[in-house]
């Protein structure tokens, strides 16, 4: 009787501290389709179908440029330079759709939505005032029938804040509705102000000059090199994990 008590005593003792595996077991996160700050969602899906020049050449409404007859080689030097950095963008999502197609493989979560922190500044000195800054690109994906992913929305955000002075601040987004590359939105909200006002059509980049267009275009492709870098980081330091799972067992 006291033998079968101490048995049924070390098997209940046992139990608490080694539970059962099954019992233990989680299901796997389910991966995540959008943002869960709605600010960094595609907003306008019909901007990704608005109609663009069939024979390839860039958006430029008739009073980009001034009416001056001199200006006729500006306008074509400008339009030259649009083609160009619209067609370094194109390639640069072409990359990361395929290195978003490997990433995916090793990363299921990230397969519909991910988001790469560019920037993250606790204090630095900009115009005069001490803040602290945050940038983040977050990346939507479609998946066809076929399996190929194909990026839908590309979304720039930006947050600066007062370090001295929380209640100032500011948030800055642009997002873009790829294969539309000069449909892009912006958006900025501050402290005492918010562009567009709520309600108003949204403010999109085609409309703006050309020069702006430029800037953008460039910040653009630099966002999603530095997008495919991450990319990179991410897959090698995967293999870098898997390679060290089990060393400990083989240190004998």
């Amino acid at each position: 009787m006291r033998r079968a008590f101490i048995s049924a005593f070390v098997a209940a003792l046992l139990g608490v501290a080694f539970p059962r595996f099954a019992e233990t077991t989680q299901t796997a996160p389910q991966p995540a389709k959008e943002s869960e700050d709605k600010a960094r969602r595609c907003l306008n899906p019909a901007t990704r179908t608005a109609q663009v020049p069939s024979d390839g050449r860039p958006i430029m409404s008739e009073n980009a440029i001034g009416n001056n007859p001199q200006e006729k080689q500006y306008r074509e030097e400008i339009e030259r330079l649009l083609t160009i950095e619209i067609q370094n963008v194109k390639i640069a999502v072409t990359d990361v759709e395929l290195k978003h197609k490997r990433l995916m493989q090793l990363y299921p979560r990230l397969q519909y939505y991910q988001e790469i922190v560019l920037e993250d500044v606790p204090g630095a000195w900009r115009e005069g005032d001490y803040v602290n800054s945050k940038k983040v690109l977050s990346l939507t994906y479609d998946l066809p029938a076929d399996g190929s992913s194909k990026l839908t929305c590309l979304v720039m955000d930006s947050m600066t804040r007062n370090v001295y002075h929380p209640d100032q601040w500011t948030r800055k987004l642009m997002r873009l509705y790829y294969p539309n590359v000069q449909m892009v939105e912006l958006e900025t909200h501050r402290h005492n102000f918010s562009m567009p006002s709520p309600g108003a059509p949204a403010i999109t980049l085609e409309a703006t000059s050309p020069e702006i267009q430029l800037r953008a275009l460039r910040l653009i492709y630099l966002n999603l090199r530095t997008a495919l870098y991450s990319m990179d980081m991410l897959i090698a330091s995967y293999y870098d994990k898997r390679n060290r799972r089990n060393e400990w067992q083989i240190n004998l």
